[in-house]
């Protein structure tokens, strides 16, 4: 129950890392608000067999001040904020000379800015009350390049770069900001029959010989927002069976 009393926030709460995000923190004993686009998806959260609690809201990250509005009506209506996950976000595939500025704002107001718009409301909050953790959910294309998809690796890259921005700049306010790198992952985005061809290929070069679950990857950001990591602050904790250790993994080695 390392999360018994705690008020969690995690964006991105109706599907894959999110969801399972909100789920553990809420097996833990966590009250949780999750957020999204998709209400339906949200909605099935509300009654989990958890120990803890799931409430659930609307939202669009890209909204900015609809981001700080919940952020502080969850803290008025619960009387506080301890975790925050940074989870939302979207993959798009676009040739880098077909991309169009639209496509490019996009995915990084939404994976990008919306991200440290909520961890900036947040550490208004945990500065002054406690101190808190912030969790942002990167990717291992923000250390690695992915076509086509630039506009994907330039805000997960960001989010990595701010990470360590936070963490400097935070830490000394009690507020400690990780992230984490998943590689390639069973969701819905990512199983969808659009990236079929880049999850074969991702697939067989993984040394561990499958790709993430959800779960696995929010047994990890639990981690890192719990106090077994209270001295962990800026780094980003790459998972992904292996994916970007070396250059070429070949399965015909495997015994």
């Amino acid at each position: 129950m390392r999360f018994d009393g705690k008020q969690i926030l995690v964006t991105g709460g109706s599907s894959g890392i999110g969801r399972a995000v909100a789920l553990r923190f809420a097996a833990e004993g966590g009250c949780v608000l999750a957020t999204g686009r998709d209400a339906p998806r949200l909605d099935q959260l509300i009654n989990a067999d958890v120990t803890g609690r799931i409430e659930v809201d609307t939202l669009d990250v890209r909204d900015t001040a609809a981001v700080r509005l919940v952020i502080r009506r969850l803290i008025e209506r619960v009387g506080g904020l301890h975790v925050l996950v940074n989870c939302a976000g979207v993959s798009r595939l676009d040739p880098v000379l077909e991309l169009t500025e639209a496509d490019w704002h996009d995915v990084l107001q939404t994976n990008l800015t919306g991200a440290f718009v909520a961890a900036q409301e947040a550490a208004r909050h945990m500065s002054g009350n406690g101190g808190g953790a912030i969790v942002n959910v990167a990717s291992v294309d923000a250390l690695i390049a992915d076509s086509p998809a630039v506009h994907y690796c330039v805000s997960k890259a960001g989010m990595v770069a701010m990470t360590r921005g936070l963490a400097h700049e935070l830490g000394h306010r009690g507020v400690r900001t990780n992230a984490v790198a998943p590689g390639l992952t069973a969701t819905p985005m990512t199983m969808d029959a659009t990236f079929d061809r880049i999850v074969q290929v991702y697939a067989d070069r993984i040394p561990l010989g499958r790709p993430a679950t959800p779960e696995e990857q929010a047994a990890v950001i639990c981690f890192l927002a719990s106090d077994d990591a209270a001295y962990i602050n800026g780094e980003t904790i790459v998972v992904d069976g292996g994916l970007v250790s070396g250059v070429w993994y070949d399965p015909a080695d495997a015994p």
